[in-house]
């Protein structure tokens, strides 16, 4: 008879796998904090945020694998083939990061796409060869880290975090102190530097496990056909979720006090994100754990418990004055301009917090179900949405670029959480 799950035996499941999202969000935030120690910062900044777009584009086909390999790493055969099926993508997602840094290429996603200004595509282009290693080592990292969590060893998952953050600052500090350097390459050499040192890290620690995983043999492995059908949803979730940011990216830079918006736009969307991944990390616990309806009920509980801490949370340093300044000026570095222009778009956007436990919630619901597909619509949606809504608004409105952005993010999460919601009200398997 499977034993009654406890709110609290899911806390304490799911406490590192938070504190692993809290750790790896803060580490934008600590870059930005660098660069905006260094010269020309609004520039670096903007570069900054450029670069980082299109690393996380290139980021989402693979950031999904975490749940897959949570979901699926339950015998030797299914790990194997799950591996396989990533190294292939990964092969892929290399093979179109060299094309991008090419010249030609970068300088048509640079003027044309993004409409940079002619002084930073070079800049930007070089910063952007230096992520070269950001998405094969993420690829990794996660699917280890999902045979940790599905084998209950979530310590360790967060230890990875722990030693790629340190390597990153540790970078960091040496390259700043040195101060010749631009601050968009010193981000990146950091960025590249830490997301290595997570991967082999993440790979010592799972090799015991991996082990004990060799005597685990299914009788059936999933094949390429059910493996794609099952994880191409996902890779869509990740990748929409990423695209948003250049799309959102270019409105923003049609919009009003472009430089100053780009450069406001990577502080508001990370301190969301900070708040966004910790609800978001309730997904993978929510995989690992589900068995009985009796223990799922509990487990939806304890993720709207959670949820409804960290979204207050957020709110309390949004709205509170002394804390939003705090953050912005003396922990972010910010100029108190920056500042002033991120407060009103870092209220609007905060309106999106009441999404994310529904996003988390229903994601792991679908994932359970092998019915990614519907995970697959939602971001669809969201994608439209962010688009129609980029487009709506500097066609029709003249607005300061972060607001643009602001708006948009808001648009394209209520689309998501809709259609989610939708189609667990019309089931008939919910939990």
């Amino acid at each position: 008879m499977e034993q009654k799950l406890k709110v609290s035996t899911f806390l304490k499941f799911w406490a590192p796998l938070a504190l692993m999202q809290i750790i790896m969000n803060f580490e934008f935030p600590a870059v930005i904090a660098f660069i905006s120690r260094l010269g020309n910062v609004k520039e670096n900044l903007a570069i900054f945020t450029v670069v980082t777009s299109l690393s996380l584009l290139l980021e989402g086909a693979i950031i999904q694998m975490l749940s897959a390999a949570t979901a699926l790493s339950d015998s030797w055969n299914n790990y194997q083939k799950l591996k396989n099926f990533l190294l292939v993508v990964l092969a892929l997602l290399l093979v179109i990061h060299i094309f991008c840094i090419l010249p030609g290429p970068f300088n048509f996603i640079g003027t044309v796409l993004l409409k940079l200004e002619p002084d930073y595509i070079e800049p930007a282009r070089i910063s952007f060869l230096l992520m070269i290693p950001w998405v094969p080592t993420i690829g990794v990292r996660r699917l280890w880290q999902g045979v940790l969590i599905r084998n209950g060893h979530t310590v360790q998952v967060s230890l990875i975090t722990v030693i790629r953050i340190i390597v990153s600052i540790a970078t960091l500090a040496i390259m700043l102190s040195w101060r010749t350097i631009p601050g968009c390459y010193v981000a990146s050499i950091a960025l590249s530097m830490g997301v290595t040192a997570g991967a082999i890290s993440a790979y010592l620690f799972a090799r015991p496990v991996l082990k004990q995983l060799r005597n685990k043999i299914t009788p059936e492995t999933m094949s390429w056909k059910d493996l794609t059908f099952f994880y191409l949803p996902l890779a869509m979730t990740s990748f929409v979720t990423e695209a948003d940011r250049p799309i959102i990216a270019a409105g923003i830079s049609r919009g009003l006090l472009p430089i100053e918006s780009l450069a406001g736009w990577s502080e508001v969307i990370s301190i969301i994100a900070v708040f966004r991944s910790l609800c978001y990390s309730t997904q993978e616990a929510s995989i690992a754990l589900f068995s009985t309806k009796e223990n799922n009920q509990v487990i939806r509980k304890a993720v709207f418990r959670i949820c409804a801490v960290v979204c207050g949370t957020c709110l309390f340093c949004i709205f509170v004055p002394s804390v939003r300044e705090h953050i912005l000026i003396n922990i972010s570095g910010l100029t108190p301009e920056l500042a002033s222009l991120c407060k009103g778009p870092l209220m609007v956007i905060s309106l999106t917090l009441f999404t994310f436990p529904v996003v988390a919630w229903l994601r792991a619901i679908n994932i359970r179900n092998k019915t990614t597909r519907n995970i697959g619509w939602a971001v669809t949606l969201n994608l439209i949405a962010v688009t129609l809504a980029v487009i709506v608004l500097d066609r029709g409105f003249t607005m300061v670029g972060l607001m643009v952005g602001a708006i948009s993010y808001i648009f394209a999460m209520t689309a998501e959480s809709g259609y989610l919601t939708f189609k667990r009200i019309s089931s008939n398997n919910s939990y």
